[in-house]
């Protein structure tokens, strides 16, 4: 089996010392062409520095660790993404482990990561309370928070303006005349944040709300809620607090036989990447999580630099137009057409 070359043979190929290889490869100060020769040395051998020997030298490992709910998300993969992207850049990688939307399990991967020498954390919907949070990670890497269950002052936070996107989404459909305007409703703290905005729209045209019936972001659940809706003749319009309960409703919707937007408008919120190819094409809230990474991932590196303080920073969403809504005021009727 051929052996891999190392820093030994880097060296004598290149004809310097050891010690100006490890510089060379570790950003230090050493001639152009001692450092030429080493380059040429390296590429000719092709020899892969041992990140973790490097890492004892610096201080760094290059890696930030990245904590996700769950796998089953798929708004955490274009987080991951954004994240990559900024790391490519800087020559930094990640390490993603889950929580599994346990605290005890999340406990365990922050250790993990804590363990595994990372330069900074990325914690995506972590759900531990504040005080085992703090005494976690007290003293350890910079560390932001993105869609945090509960504020904390001592980290970097970047939250989604859940409120008001679905205050937006909600007046979209008022303004198209809907006045019966149900909502499938979401857990957790971004489904509280979304009614919160659903309810002010509502009450700001001075509307009753309602019905309000409660779903877990699933399609299974826009599924099951889709019957109480559908046998409500009152209802013209439905503000899904996410884009997947949306989908189990249109489903609801084909098996009935009941077309949107002309029996029934539906509105999501996420724009996921297959919203755009449902028939119709569902109008929705988009919610940058490609974006979020990315600024995470610039929090993190400014928190390395010692150039930035814990702050809370909010990202916006924007209305995406399709065509599952019907504008009422146009002379349509979400129930001319009702079997």
């Amino acid at each position: 089996m051929k052996r891999n070359p190392t820093i030994l043979d880097v060296a004598e190929a290149a004809g310097v010392s050891i010690a100006t290889v490890s510089r060379t490869l570790n950003g230090g100060k050493v001639s152009s062409s001692a450092k030429s020769a080493v380059e040429q040395a390296i590429s000719a051998l092709g020899y892969r520095p041992n990140q973790l020997a490097r890492g004892l030298v610096t201080g760094k490992s290059e890696v930030v660790g990245v904590l996700i709910p769950d796998v089953a998300g798929p708004l955490y993969a274009q987080m991951a993404r954004g994240i990559e992207d900024v790391l490519d850049t800087h020559g930094m990688s990640f390490m993603m482990v889950t929580g599994n939307r346990d605290p005890e399990v999340e406990r365990v991967s922050i250790e993990l990561l804590l363990n595994r020498r990372v330069d900074a954390l990325i914690l995506i919907g972590s759900g531990l309370q504040h005080e085992p949070l703090e005494q976690l990670l007290s003293g350890g890497p910079p560390v932001v928070l993105i869609e945090r269950e509960g504020g904390t002052e001592s980290f970097t936070t970047i939250s989604l303006s859940n409120s008001e996107g679905a205050e937006q989404a909600t007046r979209y459909l008022i303004v198209r005349g809907h006045r019966h305007i149900a909502h499938i409703a979401g857990i957790r703290r971004a489904g509280e944040r979304r009614l919160q905005g659903y309810l002010r729209a509502m009450h700001a045209a001075e509307l009753r709300p309602g019905p309000i019936l409660q779903g877990d972001f699933t399609e299974q659940s826009g599924l099951a809620l889709a019957e109480a809706i559908l046998n409500n003749q009152q209802v013209t319009a439905v503000f899904s607090a996410n884009d997947r309960m949306a989908v189990g409703l249109y489903r609801a919707l084909n098996a009935r036989q009941r077309h949107i937007p002309e029996h029934l408008s539906v509105i999501g919120f996420d724009d996921l990447p297959w919203g755009a190819y449902l028939n119709p094409p569902l109008t929705t809230l988009r919610q940058p999580a490609r974006q979020m990474g990315q600024l995470a991932a610039q929090e993190a590196l400014s928190a390395l630099a010692g150039r930035v303080r814990p702050q809370r920073l909010t990202v916006s969403t924007e209305l995406v137009e399709r065509e599952s809504v019907l504008d009422l005021t146009k002379g349509g009727d979400a129930n001319s057409t009702s079997t």
